[in-house]
């Protein structure tokens, strides 16, 4: 039996897993920050730090490079709702820094590897690629909204559209950005 649909594209399947770590990698900034005052020592506390600032920069990036592309398209939403209750729920994992001891042996650092790789692995594989705390410190919010075919979309948007507002959008790894209102 010949599986159905387009065959795998596996270059944009990399690329898009690619985005999708980078955005993982920003929805843990904090938490890196958090790492980063908790741990002891100037290594553990440099590598904290080090990522916090890469994490941060990933998340400028991702939004500055969103509203220069060349391809948006536009959607009239009629229907929005804020998803920030997902967000509170994935708070959760932040949890990790405060169990961790502040001088971690190499068996707790490869523990919270592993359990990153693992959170990674779910993230890239899931649609949590929605949920990142980290927007909301830049000033955005992720919305569950709808448009005149009832076909749901996660939008990044500072603003709540007016319902009836056409919106021009970018599609970044599944969530899609609103780049300005129509």
């Amino acid at each position: 039996m010949q599986p159905l649909g387009p065959a795998p594209n596996r270059r944009s399947d990399w690329a898009r897993s690619f985005l999708r770590a980078r955005l993982f990698l920003s929805s843990y900034a904090l938490m890196f920050l958090i790492a980063a005052i908790r741990f002891d020592g100037v290594a553990l506390e440099a590598s904290c730090c080090a990522l916090f600032v890469l994490a941060m920069f990933q998340t400028w990036r991702i939004m500055a490079a969103s509203k220069s592309t060349v391809n948006p398209h536009s959607f009239t939403v009629t229907a929005a709702e804020d998803t920030g209750g997902e967000v509170s729920g994935y708070l959760a994992s932040y949890l990790l820094p405060f169990i961790t001891v502040a001088s971690p042996s190499w068996r707790d650092l490869l523990g919270y590897c592993l359990y990153l790789a693992l959170a990674l692995l779910v993230y890239i594989r899931s649609d949590l690629v929605r949920v990142n705390p980290t927007l909301y410190v830049f000033g955005y919010r992720v919305l569950k909204v709808q448009d005149s075919s009832e076909q749901p979309h996660y939008l990044i948007t500072r603003h709540t559209p007016t319902l009836g507002t056409a919106v021009s959008v970018v599609d970044v790894a599944g969530v899609e950005i609103r780049i300005r209102s129509s």
